[in-house]
């Protein structure tokens, strides 16, 4: 009977050490995911890329040409909250890997840039409302022609019309 009484013992040390070894990675150590403030959520910075400088044809008579010189940013949203956080370097790397991502789908980007703005005529661009009205029609746009990233907001970091 003591010998009974041993087994069961080692066999439920055994079974409570194996219990242990599988619980505690999987259950005690779990890090619950963070939770945000809206506050927090809303300052947080985005995926964002910027665009090289272009020079765009806007809607005009050809006996009087206008142009708009331009670099366009996109802020992306970010359902993940990876951005979350991210400041300096870290911020400017994942931003980079970001733009990398995005580069098959440049050619699809300055298409409606270029379809947008070149049916624009300068008077529709001239004014502080014609460019924010601008914006929002690129981002309707991209946003259709760009499947895996929404657009969230488009910046002008210059926008110059002659």
């Amino acid at each position: 009977m003591k010998l009974n009484v041993k087994v069961l013992a080692v066999a439920g040390v055994l079974l409570a050490g194996g219990f242990w070894f599988y619980v505690k990675p999987n259950y005690l150590d779990a890090k619950t995911p963070p939770v945000y403030t809206e506050e927090q959520l809303a300052a947080a910075p985005r995926p964002t890329v910027r665009l090289e400088e272009r020079v765009l044809n806007l809607k005009a008579p050809p006996t009087a040409p206008h142009y708009v010189k331009t670099i366009i940013a996109l802020e992306f949203e970010d359902p993940t909250h990876a951005w979350l956080g991210l400041k300096g370097e870290a911020l400017a790397k994942k931003n980079e890997e970001f733009a990398k991502e995005l580069e098959p789908e440049l050619h699809r980007i300055w298409d409606v840039v270029t379809s947008v703005i070149g049916a624009k005529t300068i008077d529709e661009v001239s004014t502080s409302e014609g460019r924010e009205a601008l914006k929002e029609e690129l981002k309707e746009a991209l946003n259709h022609v760009l499947h895996d990233h929404k657009v969230e907001r488009v910046y002008f970091d210059t926008f110059v019309t002659q």
